[in-house]
C-alpha cells in the first residue's frame, strides 16, 4: 500500500496500521466518550506530539509503539490500564458504532477505537520500566 493508501490510518509501528473504517453515513450518530477518556488524558496529552488536536485530529498523536513508550515514564500504570478496560467497555456499548472525542477531535467507527485502546493498552501492560 502506498501512503496515500494509509492516509487515514492510524499508525502503530513502522509497518502496522489500524485500518480506517468510513462512518460517512453514520457521522451523525457519533456517541461522544470524553467522559470516558478522562483517565487517559495524561498519556493522550504527551501522545499529541505531531501537532496539536484541533488542528489535526488523530493525526496529531503518535501512537507508535515507541511514543507510548516513551510517553510512560512518570504514569501510574494501574490506573492507566483501568481507564483504558473502562472506556474499551464504553465503547463497546456504543449501540450506533461511531464514538466522537472533542479532545482527541475525531470520529470514528467504534471498533477501530476500541483496537487503538487495545493497542495502548497492551503497551501499558508490557512496559517494564518502573514507575
Amino acid at each position: 500500500m502506498t501512503e496515500r493508501d494509509r492516509q487515514y490510518d492510524l499508525q502503530i509501528d513502522d509497518d502496522e496500521w489500524i485500518e480506517h473504517i468510513s462512518i460517512e453515513a453514520r457521522y451523525g450518530q457519533a456517541v461522544d466518550i470524553d467522559a470516558h477518556l478522562a483517565g487517559l488524558g495524561p498519556l493522550i496529552d504527551r501522545l499529541e506530539s505531531h501537532c496539536v488536536a484541533g488542528c489535526c485530529g488523530f493525526d496529531a498523536f503518535d501512537f507508535t509503539r515507541d511514543a507510548i513508550d516513551a510517553a510512560l515514564p512518570g504514569l501510574d500504570r494501574a490506573p492507566l490500564l483501568a481507564a483504558c478496560a473502562s472506556a474499551r467497555n464504553a465503547v463497546a456499548a456504543v449501540a450506533s458504532g461511531v464514538v466522537l472525542s472533542n479532545r482527541m477531535n475525531n470520529a470514528c467507527d467504534s471498533r477501530v477505537f476500541l483496537r487503538l485502546l487495545e493497542h495502548i493498552a497492551s503497551r501499558i501492560a508490557g512496559h517494564a520500566s518502573p514507575v
